[in-house]
């Protein structure tokens, strides 16, 4: 079972980091050449989403937060400031992007409720085969 609970770990940092990568580029590299491709609804659903993923792959990533709860709080901090400072660097780095409230807003928001899903999974569901 350590070797499932390892293995695991190793692919969940594998994702979180690339999750992470991902983000950063889709935040910070003008998509202007790209065609557009229309959302349904609102973009800041798209932010909710990209943090609410991120909090739940570091979160799993992380082999010291499967039974305390700091540990993820530090993610959804961390998740929080990273929002933020990629919202500032679009305002400042690039042309074709703002920085925007509500888009940190959004991706707070998923960050916290990547966190109560977390948590919510890690006791219902780790516990049974972890």
């Amino acid at each position: 079972m350590k070797i499932i609970k390892r293995l695991s770990e190793h692919k969940f940092l594998l994702l979180a980091i690339l999750w992470t990568v991902a983000i950063t580029v889709a935040s910070l590299v003008s998509m202007s050449s790209l065609p557009r491709v229309k959302i349904v609804g609102n973009d800041k659903i798209i932010h909710f989403v990209f943090y609410f993923v991120f909090v739940i792959l570091w979160g799993l990533a992380n082999k010291k937060s499967y039974f305390k709860i700091k540990n993820d709080w530090s993610i959804v901090l961390f998740a929080i400031v990273y929002g933020i400072i990629i919202e500032v660097l679009q305002g400042v780095l690039t042309k074709t992007r703002q920085a925007d409230i509500y888009d940190a807003l959004a991706n707070s928001s998923g960050a916290v409720v990547g966190f109560v899903s977390l948590y919510c999974m890690k006791n219902k569901i780790f516990n049974k085969f972890f």
